[in-house]
């Protein structure tokens, strides 16, 4: 259950629109969602995926900020000086995009040391913000009792299915364990 959600999560990150630069003539462009014609000058809103791939072509500039290894480190800073029930305010494609970061840093890294060492240093500051915001969600989870609905608009959406189902559990556990379901 928890693939199909966590699934579903990366589907609905791959939908969603960002804003690009066309630089090469593409004609009338159509998919799923609609239509755009993509002239060369043009801005247009494609998804996500399509983007990425129209990118790597070389025939669009994605306009939307990607995450960096120094984005990541902020992150990391700014998590670290929030109480434990706040939670920083992250692009909703954070993860999605960190994970792009590590696989075009793992292809550069060997033949460039240099990058080699971001690569340790964006794991390095993964791991640790993850750490840091999956403990304030079973922070969340233990404490909040039966209504987390109010901080799920403050995490990813990664961490909302995980908060969610969590919380299904622990209450599920709780109910068994003395006796009250």
């Amino acid at each position: 259950m928890f693939d199909s959600l966590l699934g579903l999560v990366m589907c609905l990150h791959k939908v969603s629109p960002v804003k690009v630069a066309v630089l090469k003539d593409l004609g009338k462009f159509t998919w799923s969602e609609g239509s755009e014609i993509l002239s060369r000058g043009s801005e247009a809103s494609l998804p996500y995926w399509l983007a990425k791939v129209l990118s790597e072509g070389g025939y669009v500039d994605i306009r939307e900020p990607t995450t960096t290894y120094q984005d990541v480190a902020k992150a990391l800073v700014t998590e670290k000086g929030l109480k434990e029930s706040e939670f920083s305010q992250l692009r909703s494609r954070f993860f999605v995009e960190v994970r792009d970061l590590f696989k075009s840093l793992k292809k550069e890294s060997v033949s460039n040391p240099d990058t080699a060492i971001t690569l340790v240093k964006l794991e390095s500051n993964s791991d640790d913000l993850i750490q840091l915001r999956l403990r304030k969600l079973l922070r969340l989870v233990l404490l909040s009792g039966d209504n987390i609905d109010e901080y799920l608009d403050k995490v990813l959406p990664e961490e909302r299915v995980l908060l969610t189902i969590v919380h299904a559990l622990v209450n599920i556990w709780r109910k068994k364990v003395i006796g009250s379901e």
